[in-house]
């Protein structure tokens, strides 16, 4: 199976009005700079996976500004909503280009394996949920090489703040298909607005940042900072463990070693 590259965006924060959020932060002037950033990329992504938190405001016109900006942007796509986002709303924009969900569980069958969606949002709360026939339509469709992705992570990040509000209901049964199962390549989530790795049940597990604001590392109570925006580059070839890099939204001038 061929290798590709992956850009995993994250936790957009979108709003109708373009308005900052909280006054400090430019949501929409951030997933700018990430765009133009796929844009210019030498080698091109031939997939963009969004996991979650879209919209701030999980308002339709949000979503069809977003869905103009894919668009424009002339590569593939994929996403799933995360618990700032309205499921009906985030439907109705994308609906020609919706993946097809059964028992809250989406597949794409991709040139380097399949990367499956887990819909973990739960209308009008911020922590999110798996439930068992998400797990049984997973296992059923856990063939072959495979990414996974979801917006709430299944596993404590150290931010105190961010793990009440994880993933809860099914998530040591998680652990447990995925233990038992070869192929897994990695998991992939959003949800935290920082970049985490750490091992899931022996599966690579990566939190993407937010293109928009963070949130601080060892604040408390939780808070949000303006550190720099970002997103994750992974570059899948199956039989091989998963290279991810971190780029900041704005690319830095390059140098030649022998000027």
């Amino acid at each position: 199976m061929p290798r590709m590259w992956i850009a995993h965006l994250s936790d957009l924060h979108l709003t109708a009005t373009g308005q900052p959020l909280y006054g400090r932060v430019d949501t929409q002037a951030a997933f700018a700079q990430a765009l133009e950033r796929l844009a210019t990329l030498k080698r091109r992504p031939e997939l963009v996976l969004l996991t979650g938190d879209l919209a701030d405001d999980g308002e339709l016109a949000t979503y069809l500004f977003l869905r103009r900006e894919l668009d424009a942007l002339g590569l593939p796509f994929c996403l799933l909503p995360g618990n700032h986002d309205d499921g009906a709303a985030l439907a109705a924009a994308f609906a020609q280009d919706s993946c097809v969900w059964q028992d809250g569980v989406a597949c794409l069958d991709l040139p380097a394996g399949r990367l499956l969606l887990l819909d973990t949002h739960v209308p009008g709360e911020e922590w999110g949920r798996l439930e068992k026939a998400q797990l049984e339509r997973l296992e059923a469709l856990l063939q072959g090489p495979a990414l996974l992705a979801m917006h709430h992570p299944p596993f404590a990040v150290g931010i105190p703040g961010m793990d009440e509000i994880a993933c809860r209901g099914e998530v040591a049964a998680l652990g447990r298909l995925l233990a038992a199962r070869r192929g897994v390549e990695g998991l992939l989530c959003g949800h935290v607005h920082r970049h985490v790795a750490t091992l899931f049940h022996g599966i690579f597990a990566q939190v993407a940042p937010a293109t928009a604001h963070q949130i601080a590392l060892d604040a408390e109570p939780l808070a949000y900072t303006l550190e720099p925006g970002g997103f994750l580059l992974h570059d899948w070839e199956p039989g091989r463990p998963l290279l991810s890099h971190y780029l900041p939204l704005q690319a830095a001038p390059v140098y030649a070693y022998e000027e």
